[in-house]
């Protein structure tokens, strides 16, 4: 479904935006600041571990290249 240039023309600043999304109840997004989750257990474990591998990983490319392995 194409949005027509047209429908939201009635937009042109920062204010009409606002009353836009006030008329029709919606959130806009933009304004509400995103926290970070908290990671514990296993997903911590696995992050760490992916992190270490991407290393390993970077490292035998640039190995790979210098001809050296």
């Amino acid at each position: 479904m194409a949005i027509d240039e047209n429908d939201f023309s009635f937009i042109k600043n920062e204010k009409d935006w606002d009353n836009f999304l006030k008329r029709e109840k919606l959130k806009d997004y933009s304004k509400i600041p995103v926290k970070r989750a908290h990671v514990n257990g296993w997903v911590k474990f696995a992050f760490v571990f992916l992190r270490i591998y991407i290393v390993i990983m970077l490292a035998l490319i640039v190995l790979g290249f210098l001809n050296i392995i």
